[in-house]
Order: structure tokens, then C-alpha cells, then sequence
């Protein structure tokens, strides 16, 4: 029983760590479409991952790294918005899942766990990996931060100053899919968006500075993981909506209280 809890709470907590980290960068380039986009391919991560045998850590990562690739590609190509390129990809993607697991899924599957998340089924694997993602991300995000937040608040400046911005926002679209990859279990397909966005939009209320709002969605996320785990087991609720409903009444708390600027 110690396991069963203390697996999803270790998770749980790197977990945090990378969506808070990254969230606030969603919140401030305005991607919560793209970030909902990659999510819905998450689906078809998984099911190409169990019809292939790979797995569905890297059947997700291939296919969050292909799906973000080739959003990049398009959007040099300025043939269509980036909300309607966002839109069909999103959609396709999502129904080509539902097929292939239809076609691949058996009476073991658990349909409702990958949409809305399962994270007391979280193994000693699924640990290695989630913190693995952590070592990648947070090193890239410590490499690049300098880099990537001047993208984000002055584009046109770091143009000017030489920065490569396609190779830049390729960069942390794959790390959205990398934390794509670790998220499913926790809040599962449909419900990864919230787990990047409500952080940074609770942390924002509080912070002044960008480092602010990183370690302030970082805090809120863990809370509010382990406020929904908490009220999971108490009621034997599903973890991934509890998690969201927590956020949910973290952000309405915080838009009562008078804002910093």
C-alpha cells in the first residue's frame, strides 16, 4: 500500500516540475492551441505504441516529435493561420487514435485511464522515464532560458540579435511533447492542456518576474496534485479530473485577489 501511494507522488511531483517549467512559456507565446493540439496526437502516440510493440512512452514521443516537426514545417509556409493548421492536425490526429485502438485495443485496455489519466497504476518505469524527461527538459531550459525568453517577450528583437527562431520554436515544441509523453498518466489525453496552462495562470497573480511565475506555477502545480490524489482516494474519484477541479478552484481563488503588476 506504501508503493501504491508513494509511486504516483514521486511521479506526480517531477511531473510538476516540467509542466510548471513549460507551462509558463505556453501562457507567455499564447500555444495553450498548440499544447491542446499535441495532446489530442498524444492518443494516437498510444495506440501506435501498443500496435507496434514499442511502448507507449516512445510510440508518444515519436509522434509528439513528428506532429510538432511538421506544425513547424507548415507554419514557415504561411499558406493558412496557424489556429487552422492547429485545428486540422489537432483533429486528424485525434480521430486517426481512436481508430487504430479501436483496431488494436482489447478488453484489457483501459480507454477511460488514457483519457482522463490513471496515475495509480504508475510503475517503477514510468518513474525512471518521467524524471528522465526532468534531466532533459530542465538542462535545456537552463541552456536556452536566457535564448528562449527573448524569443518570448521581444521576437523581434532576438531576431535582430541573430537568434534562429524556427530552430528555437522547434526546440520547445519538443519539449512539449515530451512532457506530453509523461503527462498522459497523470490527467490523461484530453485533460494535459490544463495541467500546462492553470499553473502559470494561478502563478501569474502573484509573480513579478519570469523565475517568479516558473517556481510559483511549479508549487501550485504539486498542490494541486496532491489536493486531487488526496480527494481521489477519499472518494475513489478519478485522479486526472480531481487534479484539474483542484486547479479549477485554485485559479477562481486567485482571480479574487487583488493582482500584482
Amino acid at each position: 500500500m506504501e508503493d501504491f501511494i508513494i509511486r504516483p507522488i514521486i511521479a506526480a511531483i517531477g511531473i510538476s516540475i516540467i509542466a510548471g517549467s513549460l507551462g509558463c512559456f505556453v501562457i507567455w507565446k499564447r500555444m495553450s492551441y498548440f499544447s491542446e493540439s499535441i495532446s489530442h496526437s498524444a492518443l494516437l502516440g498510444v495506440s501506435l505504441g501498443i500496435a507496434s510493440g514499442i511502448g507507449i512512452h516512445l510510440g508518444l514521443l515519436i509522434v509528439g516529435a513528428l506532429f510538432a516537426s511538421l506544425i513547424v514545417v507548415l507554419q514557415q509556409k504561411k499558406f493558412l493561420s496557424n489556429d487552422a493548421i492547429l485545428g486540422i492536425f489537432s483533429h486528424i490526429a485525434l480521430s486517426l487514435g481512436i481508430v487504430v485502438l479501436s483496431l488494436v485495443g482489447d478488453s484489457n485496455t483501459d480507454y477511460f485511464g488514457l483519457l482522463f489519466g490513471d496515475i495509480l497504476s504508475i510503475t517503477n518505469n514510468d518513474i525512471i522515464w518521467v524524471y528522465s524527461v526532468l534531466v532533459v527538459v530542465g538542462s535545456l531550459l537552463t541552456i536556452f532560458w536566457q535564448k528562449l525568453l527573448l524569443l518570448t517577450l521581444n521576437e523581434e528583437l532576438a531576431v535582430a540579435e541573430g537568434l534562429k527562431q524556427t530552430s528555437y520554436q522547434l526546440l520547445f515544441m519538443l519539449m512539449i511533447a515530451l512532457t506530453v509523453s509523461v503527462s498522459v498518466q497523470i490527467v490523461g489525453v484530453l485533460l494535459i492542456t490544463s495541467l500546462l496552462i492553470i499553473p502559470p495562470a494561478i502563478a501569474r497573480v502573484f509573480s513579478v518576474t519570469p523565475l517568479q511565475m516558473v517556481f510559483g506555477a511549479i508549487v501550485v502545480s504539486i498542490a494541486s496534485v496532491f489536493a486531487g490524489l488526496g480527494v481521489s482516494m477519499s472518494y475513489d474519484l478519478a485522479a486526472g479530473p480531481a487534479i484539474v477541479i483542484a486547479l479549477g478552484v485554485l485559479f477562481i481563488a486567485s482571480q479574487l485577489l487583488p493582482k500584482r503588476q
